[in-house]
């Protein structure tokens, strides 16, 4: 039933109740009459619920909706940062199982992606936290652009996220990473008239879905290849062969 009034939305659901009413009135009123030697009135049986039926279902059906966007708001900040708007850590790592498994399952080739933005602690410390806020919001909306529906993506860190990439080999999961570098290569922010970019560090892990540890083992291989991309110079891609 709730489903069903969340569909159709408040204003149909008040008719909906004003003529149910009404029907129930002329119902009662012909049992009345056929019982009693009372004959009901027409206001009564007519007018009366179309005026009161509104004015009590209005509230309540407001109520309803109130509630209903107010769950949806909590499930949403139970699920997505806030800031960039992908999964949190915990939201992409149940995401992450279930596609884990999944593919483990089907022996489906699949990609695991550590990103870092680089000099992020700089970034804050030169132009401010808000500067930097900006910098992981714009990262998380390039991050969902390039990604395809059935990518996960999470922010997992303070200025650290996660990509688990499905049906995607070595080379597809590379080609990614590149479209990603160059997708934040066209960010910029403007700070008292300066032009602020920033890059990335990629780590990358590729299965093939014939040997496979479980998630968090295949999560810091990926992360160790993502330090070793910046221990490189940063604003590049390293990756882990042979798994």
């Amino acid at each position: 039933m709730k489903r069903f009034i969340l569909k159709i939305g408040s204003t149909k659901t008040i008719i909906l109740i004003t003529l149910f009413s009404v029907l129930a009135s002329y119902v009662m009123s012909l049992l009345v009459g056929m019982f009693t030697s009372v004959k009901p009135s027409s206001v009564m049986t007519f007018i009366a619920p179309l005026i009161i039926a509104p004015l009590v279902s209005a509230p309540m059906v407001k109520l309803l909706f109130q509630i209903n966007a107010l769950e949806s708001k909590m499930r949403d900040l139970a699920t997505y940062d806030s800031l960039t708007k992908v999964l949190n850590r915990r939201a992409f790592l149940e995401w992450a199982e279930y596609a884990y498994q999944l593919a483990k399952r089907e022996q489906q080739q699949f990609a695991i992606l550590l990103v870092d933005v680089d000099f992020f602690k700089c970034i804050n410390d030169e132009y401010g936290h808000a500067t930097g806020d900006q910098v992981l919001a714009l990262f998380g909306q390039a991050a969902q652009q390039i990604s395809r529906v059935s990518d996960v993506v999470g922010r997992i860190g303070g200025e650290e996220f996660a990509f688990f990439l499905p049906n995607t080999n070595l080379a597809q999961a590379e080609v990614f990473s590149t479209r990603l570098h160059e997708a934040v290569g066209k960010i910029s922010l403007d700070y008292q008239g300066l032009t602020i970019r920033f890059s990335v560090s990629v780590g990358v892990a590729a299965f093939s879905g014939k040997s496979m540890s479980n998630l968090d083992a295949l999560i810091q291989l990926a992360d160790e290849a993502m330090y070793r991309a910046k221990k490189l110079g940063r604003n590049q891609t390293a990756k882990v062969e042979g798994l």
